[in-house]
């Protein structure tokens, strides 16, 4: 409310009014409001707005201490294992908001090259059904060397999810069709795909895409910049 007020007695004093010498504040206030009545308006949207950029840092501030650990374990890695930053991605191949993230993974390691590494995990959702099978297919994959490859395909391809497109793709990619097939359908994918939704749920995912940046929580698919933003300030909280 201060600042209400504070904002308001600026655009008083600014403001085209001629008042007299012993005029009241009261109504020096209402007079400016009576001949400007768009001041009210302009003074809330202002406030509003300040008031929800304050919100979004102190929540901003908030994720760099409310840190989580996630276990990397044998899930898929692209990048120097070495590297500063590594980002760990939940990710459900038939979502759309998943592939507009995987397009910011891919920028930010252009940008970053060996300082940041991907780590993959399936995170299916109950209401896609292709998302399970499609996770499961490009594990399959993973095991004849070709997850990323064959996960790049499945977003590249993200409207044909079915079995005629994933046969298909391990024959584009020149896989072993019959390991394949028999590596999908198996109880260790199923394991597998189990063990990350367990990880991803530990960690609070419970939508997707949902990412966690050397323990930063990054829930839904924001822009390469936030993720910088998260960088830079990592970057400076240690070098202090």
């Amino acid at each position: 409310m201060k600042r209400i007020i504070s904002i308001l007695l600026a655009c008083i004093l600014f403001a085209p009014v001629a008042y007299a010498e012993d005029t009241s504040f009261d109504s020096l206030v209402l007079d400016v409001i009576k001949k400007n009545p768009q001041i009210i308006k302009e003074v809330l949207e202002k406030y509003e707005k300040e008031a929800a950029e304050k919100s979004k840092e102190d929540e901003f501030q908030k994720l760099l201490t409310d840190k989580v650990e996630v276990e990397i374990g044998d899930s898929p890695v692209k990048g120097d294992k070495k590297a500063e930053y590594t980002i760990v991605g939940f990710t459900d191949f038939q979502c759309p908001f998943c592939k507009r993230g995987d397009d910011t993974i891919k920028e930010l390691q252009k940008k970053y090259d060996k300082k940041l590494r991907y780590v993959l995990k399936n995170f299916p959702l109950g209401f896609h059904p292709e998302a399970a099978p499609a996770a499961k297919a490009a594990w399959a994959a993973g095991k004849q060397g070709k997850f990323f490859e064959y996960h790049d395909k499945l977003f590249e391809n993200q409207s044909k999810l079915g079995d005629e497109l994933y046969v298909q793709l391990a024959k584009d990619l020149s896989l072993n069709v019959d390991k394949f097939n028999k590596d999908r359908a198996s109880d260790e994918a199923e394991k597998q795909l189990k063990a990350d939704m367990e990880v991803g749920q530990k960690a609070g995912i419970q939508g997707t895409p949902g990412f966690i940046l050397n323990g930063v929580k990054i829930f839904g698919a924001y822009p390469a910049d936030y993720f910088e933003k998260i960088i830079s300030t990592l970057e400076t909280t240690a070098k202090k």
